[in-house]
């Protein structure tokens, strides 16, 4: 009878200890990376990315990129953003419900948010004038000219800035 009452105090104070370390591990934050990159194009077209990067350990866990397209006055109507919304929609069709559109004065922001097994392409879209502005949108992951990330990919936040920066982003 002794031994018993003896093993509940190790007891208690056990799992005192796995519930105080189960709490640390659940309000561990995680570390978030913000870079951002500004692209000037023809006709004084400008693309201004900010993506968001949430990195576990050595894991990106979510990705938020804000895209903000920002028209000159003499593009700066519907019908030159529906030009520029439906050429994203055909590209980011498979992102479905995760891509937001909204058009303020001059610009278009187009917002995305992926937490799962997605990819994101940044640095790939061009645009060019000649009569009118047209928009080049490169979707292969694989092209040299275009960063390609991936919720699971490994990289520490210390490598993921070094290879933004190394891509012309700006990095905190």
């Amino acid at each position: 009878m002794s031994t018993r009452k003896s093993m509940t105090f190790p007891i208690i104070l056990t799992f005192v200890i796995i519930v105080i370390i189960v709490y640390f591990f659940v309000t561990i934050k995680q570390t978030e990376v913000v870079c951002n990159k500004m692209n000037l194009y023809d006709g004084n077209i400008q693309i201004f990315e900010e993506i968001h990067t949430m990195l576990d350990g050595k894991k990106i866990t979510g990705m938020n990129l804000t895209k903000t397209f920002i028209l000159p006055d003499k593009y700066a109507d519907e019908g030159h953003f529906d030009l520029v919304r439906a050429s994203l929609n055909n590209t980011l069709e498979y992102l479905g419900d995760k891509v937001k559109y909204n058009v303020l004065d001059n610009k278009l922001i187009v917002t995305i948010n992926v937490h799962n097994d997605e990819l994101l392409l940044l640095d790939n879209i061009e645009f060019f004038v000649n009569d009118d502005i047209q928009i080049h949108i490169n979707s292969n992951t694989k092209s040299s000219d275009v960063i390609t990330l991936k919720i699971g990919d490994n990289y520490s936040d210390g490598e993921f800035m070094k290879r933004m920066k190394n891509n012309g982003y700006s990095c905190k």
